[in-house]
């Protein structure tokens, strides 16, 4: 993984429902450091369409961080590994939501 840098960031998060009867959006904003690797720390902002309607939207705002970073090789020093797992972590969500619905 690249060097991180020390950054001071500050974020916030809005969803606008505009004309739609319902809110089918969401939004997350985490900061984790891994147990074992204390000194591995990530910021993790996910912003999921509701087109797929608002359980998919939820569904992946529940489930997309832990399916990425359980992947071994996202904790890797190598940048294309972490985007392996990065990949991997989507098509475990992609397959898990399908289980879900079907």
């Amino acid at each position: 993984m690249t060097p991180s840098i020390g950054l001071n960031l500050r974020v916030t998060g809005h969803c606008n429902q505009g004309g739609r009867k319902y809110m089918e959006d969401a939004f997350v904003v985490a900061y984790q450091q891994s147990e074992d690797q204390k000194d591995l720390e990530y910021a993790y902002f996910g912003i999921f369409d509701g087109h797929g309607g608002r359980e998919a939207a939820l569904f992946a705002k529940e489930h997309l961080m832990n399916n990425i970073v359980s992947q071994k090789s996202f904790w890797s020093d190598d940048d294309n590994q972490v985007l392996k797992a990065i990949r991997d972590g989507f098509l475990a969500t992609h397959r898990a939501m399908w289980r879900e619905v079907g």
